[in-house]
């Protein structure tokens, strides 16, 4: 037991400290979702580009070098 009555508690610097580590890693966090969003989004689009390539590669054309599925009148 204290028997001289003086209480040792963190206060308000201990408040404030742990209030700004608690920021920072909201912020920290926020950024890195952003950043992983933006990444599956680049590989996604690296992906269906590659999808494209390749349907266009194995795609047969005709003699005068157009896609079988372009309209050949216009």
């Amino acid at each position: 037991m204290n028997t001289t009555g003086v209480q040792i508690t963190a206060g308000l610097g201990g408040f404030l400290v742990l209030f700004g580590l608690c920021l920072a890693v909201w912020f920290l966090g926020r950024d890195l979702t952003r950043r992983l969003r933006r990444m599956r989004r680049a590989e996604d689009a690296r992906l269906e580009q590659e999808r494209l390539q390749r349907e266009r590669a194995a795609a047969p054309q005709d003699p005068e070098g157009r896609d079988e599925d372009e309209d050949p009148i216009g």
